[in-house]
């Protein structure tokens, strides 16, 4: 009677504990907890009013709220994670599929590999495939224009984990696969090469490079449980990324020198499918690898500026290698949006796209299989648009836009609503909307751009002319902040855009020098 007298009172004691002890981590934090990995969408309190409870909005928003900040949320969650894996090797990540031998796939790079993707950017092949022509005629153009200037564009087209090792993909989208005509299994990555090489795009085929030649690099192209290509992989990607620079742009440029296969535990790995998994132990049972290297230069090697607009396979090549030593400056665009390696502009929004192109020798677009289906992210469209016209030719194209949404009830109050919803006035909404609709479709605006080669050039590229004298005089002005600051207020003053200020004040100070 007495041991069942102890029992009850052990089993009571560890009841209260399950009980309790998460309300006090709750109030006191008093524990620390792992912080679960991924985005999450904050749930704020709810507030009880007596219309809320009465429709019962209230207890829903009360249920979420509890759900997501209980006391010891994390482990808690971690430990049925852990149970889900280990019995049944599945995951609650919508976004992982979870392979053969612990390796773990992105859901859009398989959807890619089996021919689905590209139903979210056409709705047909026809379609899908004139969307790519447009897209590298748009390169080509601008490309060649660079090319004028001694600059010089190229793509890069990056792997996939998928495409690179369907060998550890599921069973069964091995025979979806299977059971598909060739024909049905249509990809960006696929239909790219021949498009580019029709219009006469550069580009550099890593993709095609790594399934060809996988088994000859001695080391794993992608980690067991992350998503973008190995420390390694980037590092030969890199190397091979240079020397197409050197060979297109007749410059010397460092180039690297890569050791064997070394195995650092102190390094970060590449897991980040793994962590999103929110699990207790470590998933992967694959040693993560890694490569020392030196770079080689001589009396002959430069440091050109290079300007990489891409997806996040770049922040492998920008973490392990010291591109500070290699390139003058090296911004990277981030999907054509945020700009990271640049101290004066954090967003493509706040650069001049003209003077960003006229100051780098290297422009290179790169997406993995799964994102090209929407490469360069409109910069194509844009960097056309302004090397071939003056900022006031491209002004007043946008202003017509804009009259256009005025006069178009529908549009106007769709716009209305779109800055009411933003907290914006509606006229700065308008005029962005007014430069998207532009970039969309710019050679229904300009109709030149529709020729083989369009003339017409913007003003600021005679910087790039080393014997032009206003160009001289243009280069001086960007090189002098003060000066340049000057000129800007009185562009405001005569309410015209900056480079028509400075090529009107650079052919004045010629004529009256």
């Amino acid at each position: 009677m007495q041991k069942g007298k102890v029992l009850y009172g052990v089993l009571f004691g560890i009841l209260m504990v399950l009980l309790f002890v998460p309300i006090v981590q709750e109030y006191t934090g008093v524990f620390p907890v792992k912080t679960l990995a991924g985005v999450f969408v904050k749930t704020e309190k709810p507030q009880l009013t007596l219309d809320s409870y009465a429709s019962g909005k209230f207890q829903g928003q009360t249920e979420r709220y509890v759900s997501e900040n209980f006391g010891l949320r994390e482990p808690v969650i971690r430990l049925y994670n852990q149970y889900v894996w280990d019995f049944y090797r599945k995951t609650y990540v919508k976004t992982i599929i979870p392979g053969k031998g612990k390796w773990l796939y992105g859901k859009e790079f398989i959807d890619d590999l089996e021919g689905i993707r590209w139903k979210e950017y056409a709705n047909s092949p026809s379609e899908l495939r004139s969307k790519f022509v447009k897209e590298a005629d748009r390169l080509r153009k601008v490309q060649e224009i660079l090319e004028e200037y001694d600059k010089h564009l190229f793509v890069i087209m990056e792997p996939g984990k998928a495409r690179t090792y369907p060998e550890y993909l599921p069973d069964a989208v091995g025979r979806r696969i299977a059971a598909k005509e060739t024909d049905e299994l249509i990809s960006a990555a696929d239909m790219y090469p021949a498009i580019l090489d029709s219009v006469g795009v550069n580009y550099v085929n890593i993709d095609r490079w790594f399934q060809r030649d996988k088994e000859k690099f001695g080391f794993s192209l992608y980690p067991q449980t992350g998503t973008h290509w190995s420390n390694l992989a980037a590092l030969h990607a890199t190397d091979s990324i240079i020397r197409y620079m050197e060979q297109i742009g007749n410059r010397d440029i460092a180039n690297l020198k890569i050791s064997s296969i070394v195995y650092d535990t102190t390094m970060n790995p590449d897991a980040d499918f793994e962590n999103l998994l929110n699990v207790n132990r470590v998933v992967r049972d694959v040693p993560n690898q890694y490569a020392n290297f030196e770079l080689l230069s001589d009396t002959n090697t430069v440091k050109p500026a290079w300007i990489h607009i891409g997806d996040s396979y770049y922040w492998n090549i920008s973490y392990h290698i010291p591109l500070d030593e290699i390139f003058s400056r090296h911004p990277y665009w981030y999907y054509n949006s945020t700009i990271y390696y640049d101290a004066k502009y954090h967003s493509t929004a706040e650069t001049d796209i003209v003077a960003e192109l006229v100051n780098a020798d290297f422009v290179t677009l790169g997406y993995c299989t799964s994102q090209i289906y929407t490469m360069s992210s409109y910069f194509a469209a844009k960097a056309l648009v302004n090397l071939c016209y003056d900022k006031k030719d491209i002004k007043k194209v946008v202003m017509d836009i804009v009259e256009s949404m005025n006069n178009i009830p529908e549009w106007k109050a769709a716009l209305q609503q779109k800055a009411d919803s933003q907290g914006k006035p509606v006229e700065e909404v308008m005029m962005a909307d007014a430069y998207y609709v532009l970039y969309l479709d710019p050679e229904k605006y300009f109709p030149e751009l529709n020729e083989s080669h369009p003339i017409s050039r913007n003003g600021m590229l005679r910087m790039c002319v080393s014997d032009d004298p206003v160009g001289r005089i243009l280069r001086n002005m960007y090189g002098n902040d003060e000066w340049l600051e000057s000129i800007h207020q009185k562009a405001k003053q005569q309410k015209v855009e900056l480079e028509t200020m400075m090529l009107r004040d650079a052919e004045w100070m010629l004529n009256n020098q």
